[in-house]
């Protein structure tokens, strides 16, 4: 009987995290609001890198946005770290010029000025799902990918205080 309560425990446990030690995928992502050009996996190699998929519908987001907006103020002048911020629509991002839109809206509203990239063809993010805990990647999703291009950190949805604990991971990584 122990060992059949000792199962059921076990099972109702969390997903092991799998995600981090794994390279990041091929990422297609094209500059949205005040980015020159799209970025490519290939570009972050030798840089620490924090890549934020969001979306102004998502009321998480919403809340863990200032939190995004002072980690990226306070990286923003270092050049071994590279912050991208992902805006996504609530399905396929059919209308570009929509989500630019709404970005720039939230972002006035917030703000903020923070370079931002769409994944229009929604490429970047199947391919993050496959190395995803359950195959989905949630909103907000915070990706911290180390020099190499590995994924070191993984913060799947929002709890006040984590983009500090990220703050504080990337600065020890530096």
């Amino acid at each position: 009987m122990l060992v059949g309560i000792m199962f059921m425990a076990w099972m109702g446990r969390a997903p092991a995290i799998v995600t981090v030690g794994k390279p990041l995928p091929p990422i297609d992502l094209k500059p949205l609001l005040d980015g020159t050009e799209p970025i490519s996996r290939e570009q972050l190699l030798g840089k620490l890198t924090v890549i934020h998929f969001w979306g102004t519908w998502c009321p998480p987001c919403k809340a863990e946005f200032p939190e995004f907006v002072k980690l990226a103020a306070k990286f923003s002048g270092n050049s071994q770290v590279v912050i991208v911020s992902v805006s996504c629509s609530a399905g396929p991002e059919y209308d570009l010029e929509e989500l630019r839109r709404q970005t720039e809206e939230f972002m006035t509203a917030n703000g903020a000025s923070i370079p931002t990239y769409s994944d229009p063809a929604a490429m970047t993010r199947q391919q993050l799902a496959l190395v995803l805990p359950n195959g989905s990647l949630g909103y907000p999703t915070t990706l911290l990918i180390d020099r190499e291009g590995k994924i070191v950190e993984l913060l799947n949805g929002y709890l006040p205080g984590d983009m500090k604990k990220l703050s504080l991971s990337v600065e020890q990584r530096l």
